[in-house]
């Protein structure tokens, strides 16, 4: 099994060449951002112009039958745009999509005639006529009015919006990705970094999406991958994570990135591309990435979250609904989703200083709002108010100015005046989510996610027909615990129904263990789901829970089986074959044809279930009784002692050492006489890692667990964990402080 990677920004401690142009671009730009902010943040051209640039009457001057004539193109597909250029390119080609229609908002400065397939075309007197609320405090020469062509298309039965620009060429078909689709879920493994750079898992960590927090982009941000929904069966799928109800298409050559990358990396622009191999992903709640109103499907339940702020300037608005939206999701069981380029962007002309200026907000504060975002809440569980509340929290901590309360209130009422229903809350909470995220690693779910990614950039790289793709990063980060044991399950056996050391056992070994399974004997109720029943006469015969988990669970790469009270070197294992068993080789084998003298270390002389073993002839193959012969040197029957408090087996044997212990479970042969055997009679000795073990019998020995995790030692037994916090913090602690060998 090879190891799994991520493919997030991290460094090196010798940065490239490329880390430092990058950083010195940022800090130059943010040096500019200083010496200019004080002007353009007071500045009347910092915010969208108000209406008051023109003298535009309110009054409706257009006929009711001009107007029921646009209002007769009905249908669930919308598109929405706002434009004040002749139709483009890409208009030509929205307006003739079938089973799509298309709306387009004007403002002051658009063509008075504009015409283009069979789009709809709403001009300042169409807006002026429509009755919504919102018309009254949207400003005119401003991207927002686009909010009027949501409210227009919700009226006129729309169940899903495709949120676009007319410099946007869609190169495929405009569609949700299905659920049985291979969509896996994105997280950051910390909530303390919130941000994902979803750039970076289709293959260009370099670059970062506009409002992207600036003191984020180079942090080293591990990841994880959760399965998607088409690997889980119907139950599980609501625990890897929400459906998508907001979907970002990538675009390529010219995407949406910043000024400051515009700035400062010019040299890529217009040819930059995503990998379209890599599977779609979605974000877990308490995960961000900043989306914008370029290349973006909203379903029917995420309409609520179309509403443009009016009160930030045109660079900032989309990208701080995108922000608040992502909270207000995480509320009524929805997440935001990501999928490879659907658009080739020919972007408009733009000044990037201009946008630089433009953007001096995202600079300063995305960061902030992203913090402010992951604490807010409000006890309200109607969305309508949820809307609200959050609005005048970003108004309070100045986010948003005090316009945008208002055009929210505006727009709630507008909503339910045009029929819109708004789904259910179920309130966000932290700790159910993460709890839903740890129910998935249970062992029903072997997942190959980050296998899948890695794949697809490395075909997206080496396609030769594409140039462009050699220019598609994979970071290669070292390899973390969890992802080098993410195919391996751990099977974590209480010889004694003392369950106290549950929790302190998840604290050391989850975060490297993603499949983790539990047996032991005398259950209680509560913990029935938690840990699964098995009778083993106290620990004897043990390995009964391993067999288990190899019956329950058979298509893992590798088992783990230890008992709750040994600790893991899981440094040390992680630099061990997954193809080979782990165990230290015995050394003691003891003839049974003659029993009359009892050899020495005769501990276990009394457990006579290997001779009764032995005497039954479908105990062992005829190759298994020749292996057992050759590591003895005894033709005939023979005891293998072997303590037994941890032990490795690969996927590709662990059938065959089921059936062999399975067997040994006939006569209750004692663990550490029954598992040496079985595994000398499925796997030479030369196939293991021959691992040390360091035992702490005697007095104090054991509270000095750290002088025996040396290089090479596997195990260390035994290390109570039972309501010990302090030796739970101490493993911590120290397994937080050694790296992967």
């Amino acid at each position: 099994m090879t190891a799994q990677f991520s493919f997030n920004n991290s460094w090196s401690t010798s940065m490239t060449r490329t880390s430092r142009k990058k950083l010195w671009a940022i800090f130059c730009a943010l040096c500019v951002f200083f010496s200019l902010s004080l002007f353009h943040l007071h500045s009347p051209f910092f915010r969208q112009s108000s209406s008051t640039a023109d003298s535009v009457s309110n009054k409706c001057t257009v006929p009711d039958e001009q107007l029921a004539a646009k209002k007769k193109l009905v249908g669930k597909n919308w598109i929405v745009v706002t434009t004040i250029n002749p139709p483009t390119d890409a208009m030509n080609l929205l307006c003739n999509l079938k089973e799509w229609n298309v709306v387009v908002v004007a403002d002051t400065k658009s063509p008075k005639e504009w015409e283009c397939g069979s789009c709809v075309y709403l001009t300042v007197e169409d807006q002026q006529c429509l009755k919504f609320g919102i018309t009254e405090v949207i400003p005119y020469r401003a991207y927002t009015r686009k909010n009027i062509g949501y409210l227009w298309a919700i009226q006129q039965g729309a169940t899903t919006i495709f949120d676009t620009d007319d410099d946007n060429l869609p190169n495929t078909n405009i569609t949700f990705e299905s659920p049985t689709e291979s969509v896996i879920t994105y997280r950051t493994d910390k909530p303390e970094e919130r941000s994902v750079n979803v750039y970076s898992h289709f293959g260009r960590p370099d670059v970062w999406p506009r409002g992207f927090p600036l003191n984020e982009i180079d942090i080293e941000r591990p990841v994880s991958y959760l399965p998607s929904y088409a690997s889980l069966p119907e139950k599980e799928r609501k625990l890897v994570g929400p459906p998508v109800m907001i979907q970002q298409g990538l675009a390529d050559l010219d995407p949406d990135v910043d000024a400051i990358f515009r700035l400062t990396q010019g040299q890529e622009l217009k040819k930059i591309k995503f990998c379209k191999k890599s599977p779609s992903i979605r974000l877990s709640p308490g995960s961000f990435c900043p989306f914008n109103s370029q290349n973006t499907l909203f379903s029917y339940d995420a309409f609520w979250g179309l509403l443009l702020p009016i009160t930030v300037s045109f660079r900032v608005c989309d990208i701080w609904r995108g922000y608040w939206v992502q909270r207000l999701l995480w509320d009524i069981n929805g997440s935001l989703g990501f999928t490879k380029p659907t658009v080739d962007q020919i972007r408009n002309a733009h000044n990037y200083l201009a946008d630089y200026e433009d953007e001096l907000q995202l600079y300063s504060e995305a960061s902030k709002l992203v913090e402010f975002l992951a604490n807010w809440s409000s006890p309200s569980t109607n969305l309508g108010t949820r809307i609200v509340d959050l609005m005048k929290a970003m108004a309070k901590e100045k986010f948003i100015g005090e316009g945008d309360v208002d055009l929210s209130e505006r727009w709630v009422r507008d909503l339910q005046n045009v029929g819109y229903n708004f789904p259910d809350v179920t309130l966000y909470n932290r700790q159910a989510v993460r709890n839903s995220i740890t129910a998935i690693q249970k062992p029903i779910v072997s997942t190959d996610s980050h296998r899948l990614s890695f794949e697809a950039l490395n075909q997206c790289k080496a396609d030769t027909t594409d140039p462009s793709m050699a220019k598609i990063q994979i970071v290669k980060d070292k390899p973390r615990t969890v992802d080098i044991f993410n195919d391996v399950l751990l099977v974590v056996n209480f010889n004694w129904p003392l369950y106290d050391a549950i929790e302190p056992y998840l604290s050391i070994y989850k975060p490297h263990f993603p499949n983790i399974v539990m047996y032991g004997p005398d259950v209680p109720e509560h913990l029935q789901g938690v840990v699964r029943s098995v009778s083993h006469n106290e620990g004897n015969i043990g390995y009964k829970s391993l067999v288990m988990a190899m019956e329950e669970f058979p298509n893992y790469s590798g088992y783990l089986y230890t008992n709750d009270d040994t600790l893991l070197n899981v440094h040390q294992l992680a630099t061990y074959d997954l193809d080979k068993v782990w165990k230290h080789v015995p050394i003691l084998s003891e003839d049974l044809r003659d029993r009359s003298k009892p050899p020495p270390y005769s501990w276990h002389w009394e457990r006579p279930g290997t001779t009764d073993m032995w005497n039954d002839p479908t105990s062992f193959t005829d190759i298994q009784r020749e292996r057992i012969a050759k590591f003895t040197g005894i033709p005939g029957p023979a005891d293998i002692r072997a303590f037994c408090d941890a032990v490795y087996v690969p996927g590709r044997i662990s059938l065959e050492v089921k059936d062999v212990l399975t067997r040994f479970l006939k006569h209750d042969v004692f663990l550490e006489l029954g598992v040496g055997l079985a595994l000398i009679a499925v796997e030479p000795t030369e196939n293991w890692v021959d691992w040390k073990e360091s035992y702490l019998w005697y007095g104090g020995e054991r509270e000095l667990w750290r002088d025996y995790m040396q290089p090479g030692v596997g195990i260390v037994h035994p290390v109570k964990l039972l309501k010990d916090r302090k030796a739970r913090d101490d493993i911590i602690t120290w397994m937080e402080s050694v790296e992967v060998v």
